[in-house]
């Protein structure tokens, strides 16, 4: 049955032409079914993609021979074939993940890029089905081992979707057939959201840029392999792979994840994981020269404004507020690991402190470059690869209970929000033409009201709140304290999820 429409689709697309082209669809086409090796419905809905794509381009105007160029078949490589996936044990980042999630749900954070052009969705398709096979981790599904979950390779086709639902809503595993992410479309937005034991921002980053330029590529322009955009052709590389947090040195020291008890923002919890998100869009240089003046980073600077607004924002006037910062650990070492390589510390100030904001630059940034250090990075990477060695033989139905009590520092009572810079986004000249802006998206755990993010592309910087609270104060005293510095802001906000 599934064969006869695809033959009924093909016949229909050849319909008017002439016959030269008919008998080189005809060739595409045996020869894509030979790179096919899947169950007969994956098979199908791979194989109209491409009558699809065809189908675009010739109402774009283009030849046969073009479009068979544009979408050549070895672009698949053997990623369909039904060769037997490879198994991935997690990195010590990804282990906590699966033990510290709600059943039936996972921790998920989104990168969005927003293109000058309406996105074409059968390109964007036809991008992620030749892309996908250049990052093998990410096409796996979280397992259950005896001692450890890990990741299992699955043969299976991925879809582009329309986006329809609140951000970042966590993917269900009940089911074998869910996706550890999801590419997402709306107007001029593409978005991947990630289960975040596949990877961290960096390693998504690389994946959407690339996703990007094959997109790109498919719509006639010409995409460099350079600053984080992938050859899709390209062999993968074992150091992509590499669980970097074995490679760490130092010493392991438990003191390194004592913290105390954080305040939290004022606020109803809303029964969503997202309540609004809100983008306040700032000129790059302009942002960095406010932070000089204070005599610190962009980082420092607006991680001081978010202590000021937390403490408009917090009935409590005894306390210490934690403000969780992440250390991408790639800078250190010039890694090109595409699994999580970024570990964490807590900028914390006493709230009834929190007063004159240019010693509150300075502090933070002092606390940054401190606690930030490689030094203090590797041993608390070293710590965690001690804490998970010692629990190595326990069975995990007895080790979730145990990580959860270990593992305390991850919970999220000793954090009062998160705010996490992906800094400078650079993009070949070529894709920064075709991209307006650039963010990222990654909603707040209980008992935390919200999470913050930065970042910055084209001269661009987009700092963005997360909520989850009905209360609106926080995100309006962030826009005061940006604006009193004489900041140009544009404010553009989400509606209210459903909370």
């Amino acid at each position: 049955m599934q064969g006869n429409k695809k033959d009924l689709h093909l016949e229909k697309l050849k319909g008017g032409l002439k016959d030269d082209d008919r008998e080189m669809i005809d060739v595409f086409f045996t020869r894509l079914s030979e790179n096919i090796d899947l169950p007969i419905l994956s098979k199908g809905l791979l194989t109209r993609h491409f009558i699809d794509g065809f189908e675009y381009y010739l109402e774009e105007g283009k030849s046969v021979p073009q479009i068979c160029e544009l979408l050549d078949v070895g672009n698949l490589g053997s990623f369909y074939s039904g060769t037997q996936r490879r198994n991935y044990s997690l990195d010590n980042a990804a282990i906590v993940y699966p033990l510290g999630m709600k059943y039936g749900q996972m921790p998920m954070f989104r990168l969005s890029a927003e293109l000058k052009e309406e996105v074409e969705p059968v390109l964007l398709q036809l991008a992620l089905d030749f892309t996908i096979k250049r990052f093998p981790s990410f096409s796996a599904v979280i397992k259950n081992g005896f001692f450890w979950h890990y990741l299992e390779g699955v043969n299976t086709v991925f879809l582009a979707e329309e986006e329809k639902d609140i951000p970042c809503k966590p993917i269900s595993i009940v089911l074998r057939s869910y996706r550890s992410f999801r590419v997402l479309y709306y107007r001029k937005r593409i978005s991947v959201e990630f289960f975040h034991v596949l990877t961290d921002g960096s390693g998504g980053m690389t994946f959407l840029k690339t996703l990007i330029g094959e997109y790109l590529r498919l719509k006639g322009k010409k995409i460099p392999v350079s600053q984080g955009v992938l050859d899709i052709n390209e062999e993968v590389k074992e150091d992509e792979l590499v669980n970097e947090f074995k490679n760490a040195k130092g010493d392991a020291l438990l003191s390194t994840f004592v913290d105390k008890r954080s305040l939290q923002i004022d606020g109803k919890l809303g029964r969503a994981h997202i309540s609004r998100i809100v983008h306040y869009e700032m000129d790059a240089k302009a942002l960095n020269d406010i932070a000089r003046s204070y005599n610190g980073t962009m980082t420092a600077y607006i991680t001081a404004l978010l202590f000021l607004a937390a403490k408009e924002c917090i009935k409590k006037k005894e306390g210490i507020f934690n403000i969780q910062i992440p250390v991408n650990m790639r800078k250190f070492n010039g890694s090109v690991t595409l699994r999580n390589y970024s570990m964490y510390f807590n900028a914390s100030k006493e709230i009834s402190q929190i007063t004159d904001k240019r010693e509150l630059v300075k502090e933070i940034d002092a606390q940054i470059k401190e606690k930030g250090s490689e030094k203090m990075m590797n041993q608390m990477m070293m710590t965690t690869g001690k804490l998970i060695n010692s629990l190595s033989f326990v069975p995990l139905f007895l080790k979730v209970p145990v990580m959860q009590s270990v593992y305390g520092y991850l919970g999220n009572s000793i954090i009062g929000m998160t705010l996490s810079n992906l800094g400078k986004i650079d993009l070949p000249e070529e894709m920064a033409e075709e991209i307006e802006r650039m963010y990222f998206v990654m909603p707040p755990g209980r008992p935390n009201r919200a999470t913050s993010t930065l970042a910055t592309v084209n001269g661009i910087c987009v700092f963005t709140l997360i909520r989850n609270s009905k209360d609106d104060r926080y995100e309006r005293v962030l826009l005061r304290l940006l604006e009193e510095d004489g900041l140009n802001v544009d404010l553009e906000g989400s509606i209210e999820y459903e909370s």
